[in-house]
């Protein structure tokens, strides 16, 4: 048999085998990773009290601001109904 045609018989088992190896490593890996994903704990009790609160800061904060907003309105609005009154009336 030919030398080169040896040589490329080699070659190619060597990279048949890499190929396999590496598909294996991945479909491991893969469901290791799957498995580690699937477990999925329910939040504690602690959690949900924190979670909570944060919800209800968050409203309060919400509140507050439409406050401000409603204020600034409210101010706006004066400001522009005072620049259309003359501040001393005209004598004629």
């Amino acid at each position: 048999m030919n030398p080169a045609v040896e040589i490329f018989a080699q070659v190619a088992a060597i990279a048949a085998g890499l190929l396999a190896m590496v598909c294996g490593i991945s479909v491991v890996t893969y469901r290791s990773v799957k498995h580690v994903d699937s477990r999925v704990q329910a939040p504690s009790a602690e959690l949900k009290r924190q979670i909570e609160a944060l919800q209800q800061s968050v409203d309060a904060i919400a509140v507050e601001v439409e406050r401000i907003a409603e204020a600034q309105r409210f101010m706006a609005r004066l400001e522009a109904d005072r620049d259309a009154r003359q501040a001393l009336p005209l004598n004629s």
